[in-house]
């Protein structure tokens, strides 16, 4: 087994790990605390991509564990969210349900890349942000429409690429 394949998808666990220490954080009003650990999360999540890149160690594998780690951290900080009463529990279930989506669609071999898919990550990371720089219902409630809106948008989009993809090929 190649190692260097190892030092992206470690930096990508570092997220998994740094979920519980935001959430905790973020509950306990060490705002701080918290911000300083999402910004770190956003920057492991930089690293790993830039770094399998150029250690020239991109895997599927490691695709789909930065993914998960995405939404592990995504997850556990917007159950804290909710825990807070700033967001309602149904969040939760869309968050999970679109990654559930993104994994049923991809198959096992290799994610499909899907740049909306891609977007539709960064806006729950910069919602992550926004909420805990500005944890007040009036924020929290104009993401939320942001954040249903553009899951909406991404589902439709999801189901236009693998219907003409599936259409391609049958035709040949």
């Amino acid at each position: 087994m190649n190692l260097r394949i190892l030092i992206p998808s470690g930096i990508s666990s570092l997220r998994i790990v740094l979920a519980p220490l935001l959430a905790y954080t973020f509950i306990n009003d060490l705002k701080v605390w918290a911000i300083s650990l999402f910004l770190l999360a956003v920057l492991t999540d930089i690293l790993d991509g830039y770094l399998a890149r150029k250690l020239n160690a991109s895997s599927n594998f490691g695709a789909y564990l930065d993914t998960f780690a995405d939404f592990i951290l995504i997850l556990t900080t917007f159950s804290a969210f909710v825990n807070k009463g700033l967001y309602p529990f149904w969040i939760l279930i869309l968050i999970a349900f679109m990654f559930l989506q993104f994994i049923l669609t991809s198959g096992l071999k290799m994610p499909i890349y899907d740049p909306l898919g891609k977007y539709y990550g960064s806006l729950l990371f910069a919602g992550v942000g926004i909420t805990l720089l500005f944890p007040v219902n009036t924020i929290c409630n104009i993401l939320l429409v942001i954040i249903v809106v553009f899951s909406i948008i991404s589902l439709i989009n999801r189901l236009l690429f693998i219907i003409r993809r599936k259409t391609i090929y049958f035709k040949n």
